[in-house]
């Protein structure tokens, strides 16, 4: 393609604003398996206790990693225990300080850490 003239460069307002729709779409999807994972970590934090008790419910394992902020690159560096120290750090800076509320700071940490 030969560009004539500096016209020729500018983007369209409509373009623009479909590129933008495009992107915040595609971030949509990208996110979604995180809001489920966050659904269903919530579902089984309303079956807990108290925070503490997150850490015997192997199925949300994954889920309270992702909660705590680590990525699954670094994790590639952490050890089992390393791991259940992360999320015993999540319970107490986070979970419990929201006291009956715990369960849903799961799903809002979970769910904010992918944004």
């Amino acid at each position: 393609m030969i560009i004539r003239s500096a016209q020729e460069l500018i983007t369209s307002r409509t373009q623009t604003r479909s590129g933008f729709i495009e992107a915040a779409l595609a971030k949509n999807e990208k996110g979604r398996p995180y809001i489920e994972q966050a659904r269903t970590l919530r579902a089984y934090a309303l079956t807990a206790e108290n925070p503490q008790a997150l850490l015997g419910i192997d199925a949300i394992r994954p889920a309270l990693l992702t909660a705590s902020g680590l990525s699954d690159k670094a994790f590639k560096y952490f050890t089992e225990a390393d791991k259940t120290e992360a999320i015993r750090a999540l319970i107490k800076n986070f979970l419990e300080p929201a006291g009956n509320e715990f369960a849903e700071r799961t799903y809002i940490s979970l769910s904010a850490d992918q944004r």
